[in-house]
């Protein structure tokens, strides 16, 4: 999708787009600080799938120049992972409650990144182009081992439920 695609649905959206961050501040007012362990923790689901779809697209295309470039942001997204992890498990350990919320948020409202901006046939192709298959289901498979072991999200596999709710073929 365009920017310019981008921006006219995010323009379509209206108040709704604007309304969200107030939604957000209101919600984590509202649940407290176990609401920053829901968006660390959710923060740790997307951009290990950025870095994992970084590494397949460069897999996948192995053009000169763009699998190079495409291994060092799935490199420099490791940056980011390491501190949405370590956020994450500082907040939910010890902590039941921020458990219970943060596998709750995740199992019924996380969606692969780009839903809801883009289209969902968009998002679904760009998914099945990635993740399809033994290779790239390695790859969501280890995300959700990953994130199985931080506290409370033993047996936890948004990433795969996601991808299995869209078809996208193992």
């Amino acid at each position: 999708m365009a920017f310019d695609e981008v921006k006219a649905k995010r323009v379509k959206l209206g108040w709704r787009d604007r309304i969200s961050p107030v939604k957000q501040s209101l919600l984590s007012n509202i649940v407290g600080t176990d609401f920053v362990a829901v968006h660390m923790l959710w923060g740790a689901v997307n951009e290990r799938s950025a870095a994992a779809g970084y590494r397949r697209l460069a897999a996948l295309e192995d053009h000169p120049v763009l699998a190079p470039l495409v291994r060092r942001i799935a490199a420099q997204e490791t940056k980011h992972i390491a501190f949405y992890t370590t956020q994450a498990r500082a907040r939910l350990q010890d902590n039941p409650k921020a458990q219970k919320l943060a596998r709750l948020a995740l199992r019924t409202a996380w969606q692969p990144v780009g839903s809801g901006v883009s289209p969902d046939d968009e998002v679904t192709h760009v998914m099945t182009h990635l993740f399809a298959g033994p290779e790239g289901r390695k790859e969501i498979e280890a995300i959700d081992r990953q994130i199985a072991k931080l506290p409370g999200m033993e047996g936890l596999t948004v990433v795969a439920d996601a991808l299995d709710a869209r078809g996208v073929p193992a």
